[in-house]
């Protein structure tokens, strides 16, 4: 919540300075802030202005530790795993539903989540290692839903790449900006190639 910019990155800097194990820098350091944030905005300590300029310094704090997490992850992964989850609150499956099957008609193994709460949905993402988590939302109310999600999920999957689906791309041009994912899916028609064309491109050396 620092007025100055860098001044988390600067945290994180001196304590990899100092020794901290990385552990307890991403679990201690980096997940703490996040309950925090999110305690903060249950409790309405914090705007939703402040929530998204927090979390857009967490997000670069996550992206400069992938390169020395990778390694105790990637192990364990799978070729081509994902998790497909409607945002809490949504209620229309047909489209994640078709997502579903045509990914995995191409050779992607994919969990469908639907009909979950916030603490169950990132609880489950934390199971399996993904390469690509995709969140459809569809009302412009989900905007707010769907950043504490982001969020969470960045901490749960720290290399997974965080897409996001549905109608509300219709409702806000820049919602990548707005939630801090990696990308958009914007028709089912492209969405195979782009998302795996995403992944091949920022998961080469």
């Amino acid at each position: 919540m620092s007025k100055t910019d860098d001044a988390a990155d600067n945290f994180i800097l001196s304590a990899r300075r100092d020794g901290v194990h990385l552990e307890a820098i991403y679990l201690g350091y980096v997940a703490g802030a996040a309950r925090r944030l999110g305690d903060m905005w249950d409790n309405d300590e914090i705007s939703f202005v402040d929530v998204t300029l927090a979390c857009g310094k967490l997000y670069r704090i996550i992206r400069g530790l992938r390169h020395v997490i990778a390694p105790t992850i990637l192990g364990d992964r799978d070729d081509w795993p994902a998790m497909f989850a409607l945002v809490p609150g949504e209620t229309h499956t047909l489209g994640i539903e078709i997502a579903t099957d045509m990914f995995r008609r191409e050779g992607w193994d994919v969990d469908m989540k639907v009909a979950l709460d916030h603490d169950t949905l990132v609880e489950q993402s934390d199971r399996r290692n993904y390469k690509a988590i995709v969140l459809v939302a569809n009302s412009d109310s989900m905007v707010e839903p769907l950043t504490r999600l982001v969020l969470a999920l960045r901490i749960a999957q720290p290399l997974a790449h965080v897409i996001v689906a549905g109608n509300i791309l219709q409702h806000h041009a820049d919602i990548i900006d707005v939630v801090g994912a990696d990308a958009v899916m914007k028709d089912i028609d492209s969405a195979v190639s782009t998302l795996r064309r995403l992944i091949e491109n920022n998961d080469a050396p």
